[in-house]
């Protein structure tokens, strides 16, 4: 059985970018795509919990201190990689811990891993 050491980085922020709206940033980058999302408004954990990719990440705070972010980032320390995900729920499950719910932002996730060719698009 693997037992998994708390050693994920997390940030919750207050993004411009918003779920279901289409609109994404590009960047040069990875590291450029990181430090634009850490400069943003928000607060960041250390040492915590191994996160899967199950779409839930429970914190040990009040609801009402996180209905603000409205997006987050992790990254496990055993693969370097950001995961970049839109919040789309805040549920109060005790008085020191609060469940988010959060969708993966694919373009973001993937950016730097995906390769994208030309296309051409033919309109009728």
């Amino acid at each position: 059985m693997s037992v998994y050491a708390p050693d994920t980085d997390l940030r919750l922020i207050k993004s411009p970018l918003t779920y279901g709206d289409g609109h994404q940033l590009d960047f040069a980058t990875a590291a450029a795509q990181a430090t634009y999302f850490q400069s943003l408004p928000g607060v960041s954990y250390t040492d915590f919990t191994y996160q899967r990719k199950d779409r839930t990440i429970r914190i040990a705070d009040i609801a009402e201190n996180l209905y603000q972010y409205n997006y987050v980032m992790y990254r496990n320390k055993t693969s370097a990689k950001w995961f970049y995900a839109f919040i789309t729920s805040v549920e109060y499950i005790n008085n020191e811990t609060t469940q988010l719910t959060f969708e993966i932002d694919v373009m973001q996730t993937w950016l730097f891993d995906a390769d994208v060719e030309e296309c051409f698009v033919e309109r009728q």
